[in-house]
């Protein structure tokens, strides 16, 4: 009797798994062309390593080779990898291009992390939703690659690494100038006269610049956790400190009822908690000390979502009570985030748009400022030589025009969202594009997050961006729109 049983249940599962298999030769036979880009199942073992949870079964990938200097099109090519979720429904409007954050990150699965609401399955149901990995960004090849060497206190060494892992030849075409040529390439690619885009945080100065750019081609643009295009990165980084300031006191003056000494300065109470925290000794559960530098570290990766601040409370007063477990949570949470994103891509491509030229006295002057703007991170004194970062070695002419302005009566329209507390990208930074290109503006009033649209955190936000992606000339009555908390 028992033979049987084991008899029957081995076949059934050789069934299934030939059942599988058929399907999965089935799957990656599959291949649609569009233009000069041929769609194939993420399936096929070529793909694998572009994510790290499987994608759905629908999701195609591709690739692109664009010129590394596009003033040598023979010379060295970056390949661009591209994905591609096809519309669900039978009136399609075409394709629409999502740009992530960073610069560092990449876009190749953020179709699959859409909101189910109604208003994100509309755009699913009537556009191809892409994805893509900009040059020089993993998986696209060469990627920015620096060794594994840390960049703070150690930047000459950090930027040595970084031309040897990734190439003399290569580092100097990695701005944003050219990320915006190679949007252009994937549309000619596709044979696409024209399409749309979702840019978010650093994503939004690709969409300004491509709508500045190449204004015939953009049919809608929605620039969400909005980039001044005209600031450097020292003005970048200062508002940024700013707002990271600002973000601590928000928190803890809603945090009334926690750890911190009340009758303290709220950056000394802050410090004070960090300090008696490290001083315990406690490991996670990965057997790492918990210092003030691990505890900031995952404070700051919540410290711009508010609905993230109850836990960062208990978090604190866990610790204090010498209990890690959401320490060792939030820590795992951080990691698993810096996977997909690379951090010698941000530093780097940030070079490439926006390195200042300076003085080693002059940079380390500036450093100082932008540094003094945050008080509540000073877990340590710095030294003059901990103040040059990579961009002080950089070595290159920065390509950003600050001074750039393409607007005109054929620029397409656009959407800007914004919340009023953002410490990434600062609402006044939406104020200012909205005002340059003259076109709507969402907030997000009285609340503190950085991106909204379409993955279900808002529906005010997402109702306006649904109705403008599907009717770029949707008229909503006011230039300055409002969302309250849901």
């Amino acid at each position: 009797m028992l033979k049987t049983f084991f008899k029957y249940t081995a076949l059934f599962f050789a069934v299934v798994f030939l059942v599988l298999f058929v399907f999965y030769l089935y799957l990656i036979s599959q291949s649609t062309k569009q233009g000069d880009i041929t769609w194939q199942s993420c399936y096929r073992p070529a793909y694998w390593s572009w994510f790290i949870l499987p994608p759905p079964t629908s999701l195609q990938c591709a690739t692109l080779s664009v010129p590394v200097d596009y003033a040598k099109p023979d010379g060295k090519h970056f390949t661009i990898p591209l994905t591609r979720l096809p519309a669900t429904g039978d009136d399609i409007v075409g394709d629409l291009l999502l740009l992530s954050g960073g610069p560092g990150g990449h876009s190749l699965d953020m179709s699959t992390m859409m909101g189910s609401d109604e208003y994100s399955q509309a755009i699913k149901e009537r556009f191809h939703i892409l994805g893509y990995a900009p040059r020089g960004v993993k998986p696209s090849t060469p990627a920015i690659d620096c060794g594994g060497v840390e960049e703070e206190g150690n930047a000459k060494a950090y930027m040595d690494a970084c031309i040897q892992h990734t190439g003399a030849d290569i580092l100097p075409f990695v701005s944003s100038k050219e990320v915006v040529m190679d949007l252009d390439s994937i549309r000619q690619a596709l044979q696409n006269d024209t399409w749309s885009m979702v840019g978010y945080s650093y994503g939004t100065k690709l969409v300004a610049k491509y709508a500045e750019h190449y204004p015939a081609h953009l049919r809608a643009g929605v620039a969400d956790g909005v980039v001044d295009t005209a600031e450097d990165l020292p003005t970048i980084l200062t508002n940024q400190y700013k707002h990271a300031q600002i973000a601590f006191e928000r928190f803890m003056d809603w945090c009334k009822n926690c750890a911190f000494d009340r009758q303290k300065d709220p950056n000394t109470a802050f410090l004070a908690v960090l300090t008696e925290i490290e001083n315990k000794g406690l490991k996670d559960r990965d057997d790492e000390i918990i210092d003030k530098k691990a505890l900031l570290s995952v404070f700051n990766d919540n410290l711009n979502n508010e609905e993230h601040w109850g836990l960062m409370a208990v978090m604190f007063e866990d610790l204090l009570a010498g209990e890690t477990e959401v320490y060792s949570e939030q820590k795992f949470f951080v990691k698993f985030n810096e996977i997909e994103f690379s951090n010698d891509a941000l530093a780097l491509v940030n070079c490439a748009d926006s390195a200042p030229m300076m003085s080693r006295d002059d940079y380390i002057k500036h450093a100082k400022y932008i540094d003094a703007q945050a008080r509540y991170d000073d877990i340590k004194e710095r030294a003059d030589e901990d103040y040059l970062d990579s961009c002080y070695y950089w070595g290159h002419q920065a390509t950003d025009d600050l001074t750039e302005n393409l607007v005109n009566e054929n620029t397409p329209n656009l959407l800007f969202v914004s919340y009023e507390f953002d410490l990434a990208t600062p609402y006044a930074n939406a104020q200012t594009m909205a005002t340059k290109f003259d076109d709507p503006l969402i907030v997000l009033s009285g609340q503190q997050g950085h991106t909204a649209s379409l993955f279900g955190t808002n529906a005010c936000v997402d109702d306006y961006v649904s109705r403008y992606l599907l009717d770029p000339k949707s008229d909503f009555g006011d230039k300055l729109l409002f969302c309250a908390k849901p």
